[in-house]
């Protein structure tokens, strides 16, 4: 029997992190903190973290191979997972399949603050594939 201990972590504790890549941070300035993974605490298959996004900001068109939630806590946004789109505002959650292509952008005046989740050991090893010219 796997007796992990329990972990608790304060996000405020926690810096922001952005794109390694300085043209992709510059297309998309979304920044987010990672919570749950791998690299934090003993987790294993789950990942999670809080994201958010400026006004006008997106996400660009992207897949990668774990599936992902959204839950939105704050904010209004615009997401597109495969060939459906919604709105999305405070208690709205999204699920994303294995290797669906999506994109979210936040369509308010006030940042869109959402949680993620993937179905992987650590945010680390998501390779991220972006569909951009």
């Amino acid at each position: 029997m796997n007796q992990q201990k329990s972990i608790i972590l304060n996000q405020a504790e926690l810096d922001w992190e952005t794109w390694e890549d300085s043209n992709l941070a510059a297309r998309s300035p979304v920044r987010w903190k990672i919570l749950i993974s791998g690299e934090r605490v003993p987790s294993e298959r789950l990942t999670t973290g809080i994201a958010e996004m400026a006004p006008g900001t997106l996400l660009p068109l992207h897949h990668h191979e774990p599936e992902e939630t959204y839950y939105v806590i704050s904010g209004c946004g615009y997401v597109t997972v495969e060939d459906h789109e919604a709105s999305l505002s405070a208690g709205a959650s999204v699920f994303i399949p294995s290797n669906a292509k999506h994109s979210l952008r936040c369509t308010g005046t006030e940042n869109l603050i959402f949680l993620f989740t993937f179905a992987a050991d650590r945010f680390d090893e998501i390779i991220y594939h972006f569909d951009m010219p």
